[in-house]
């Protein structure tokens, strides 16, 4: 991308709709007549960050899986709340293992699902014992002495484990594949995974991903960070059919490869956490719960002939263990004006994700920031919104949308850290 494409992208980005005066174009009324009444919809920057039923983009993000637990938290017969995409569900593990996500409450009263039990593959309401199998189907009523069973189904969702993540799909009609990583099913290598929950919407931890520059000033006391706050990396954002592969190239040479996932992932070389064993590549997704809270879940990968690999496996424990402060509330305190970064324990809390904490809550909502002054810094950023954007008025409008798709042949990582 040439120094004139970049000023010139960070010119249309500064004059993109970004407070809510102008508001949503959007409204499913609207979109279901848009043909009939020959008016064209413009998503503007604030439906990206709504993510409820109904929204614009509400609607957009329910047509892709989502990981909403870890599979190793929710045993066989358990049952677990769950807040996805501005909707409340649940998720309940049958004594065969496999997991169901369905619509939170009893069909016969409204009762919530979750203080029921697990009986087969079946959950049991604890008010009234109606009971539903994982189709979501009634299939008892005790006290019913004409049932009706068959006439009583409750919304169920196409649910998947896979890669140590329980997965679930939200969309209307039938589910589509669940997207496969090969290099992380590889016999070869040892996963585990990770998750975070942060107090902004999802779209703030998107953009911060494209943001390379920020490493050396909110991550400048990170061993992984750079001294190069004058001459920072050259960027070079480029759309793919997956979404965007984001390029950098820094003054000492170091190269830098990350892969931005539509509509919400992201793969990457990390951060290394350890100095004996370097070599980490995760994928993350940012799944909205609200459109003011989301959780990345990742999943990381190493070489499991990696020296010391068990080792780095008990510190890492250990030092999780440590971690013991809150984090959304250290950085509500910072925010406000009564800490500093300074005052905080580095062994009591994750740095790196408290200061991503700190900016991404403190930007805030796109809508509610005074008027952006984007420059070559951000290509990244200003490429995720006109992408953002075209999607969404493409879908507002009932166009065709692009299909994304991942050929781990063409989606490649490459991080420089030492």
């Amino acid at each position: 991308m040439s120094d004139e494409a970049l000023t010139r992208g960070a010119e249309d980005a500064r004059s993109l709709p970004t407070d809510d005066s102008a508001g949503s174009a959007y409204s499913p009324d609207k979109s279901d007549t848009n043909g009939a009444a020959g008016s064209r919809i413009e998503a503007s920057l604030a439906d990206i960050e709504q993510i409820g039923p109904g929204t614009l983009n509400g609607r957009y993000m329910r047509r892709f899986w989502h990981p909403v637990y870890h599979a190793d938290d929710i045993k066989p017969g358990e049952i677990k709340p769950l807040r996805i995409l501005g909707e409340d569900f649940v998720l309940f593990r049958g004594e065969s293992g496999r997991p169901q996500v369905l619509a939170p409450r009893c069909m016969h009263r409204g009762m919530s699902l979750v203080p029921g039990w697990i009986e087969g593959d079946t959950i049991r309401c604890f008010y009234h014992g109606w009971r539903f199998d994982q189709t979501g189907q009634c299939v008892e009523q005790p006290s019913e002495k004409n049932s009706f069973c068959d006439k009583i189904k409750t919304p169920a969702y196409p649910t998947e484990e896979y890669l140590g993540l329980i997965f679930a799909y939200f969309g209307e009609g039938e589910a589509p594949p669940l997207p496969r990583y090969p290099a992380f099913e590889d016999e070869n290598v040892v996963l585990h995974t990770d998750s975070y929950t942060r107090a902004c919407g999802f779209f703030n931890n998107m953009e911060n991903a494209g943001d390379l520059s920020h490493i050396a000033f909110a991550h400048r006391d990170a061993a992984v960070s750079w001294d190069e706050t004058v001459d920072g990396p050259v960027l070079t954002p480029v759309e793919t059919e997956w979404g965007v592969e984001n390029r950098a190239i820094r003054p000492s040479g170091r190269r830098n490869v990350g892969q931005v996932g539509f509509p919400n992932i992201y793969h990457v070389r990390g951060v290394p956490d350890d100095e004996e064993v370097e070599y980490r590549e995760f994928i993350g997704w940012w799944v909205p719960h609200d459109n003011d809270r989301h959780t990345q879940f990742t999943v990381v990968m190493k070489d499991r002939s990696a020296p010391n690999l068990e080792a780095y496996h008990q510190r890492r424990i250990e030092a999780y263990k440590r971690h013991d402060l809150d984090r959304e509330a250290v950085a509500r305190e910072i925010l406000a004006g009564r800490m500093r970064l300074e005052d905080v324990d580095p062994k009591r809390a994750h740095m790196i994700f408290l200061q991503d904490d700190i900016a991404q809550a403190g930007v805030g909502p796109i809508a509610e920031r005074p008027k952006e002054h984007l420059g070559r810094g951000d290509a990244a950023v200003i490429l995720f919104r006109r992408i953002w954007l075209r999607e969404l008025t493409k879908f507002a409008n009932n166009e065709p949308v692009k299909e994304w798709h991942y050929d781990p042949a063409k989606i490649r990582v490459h991080s420089d850290f030492r």
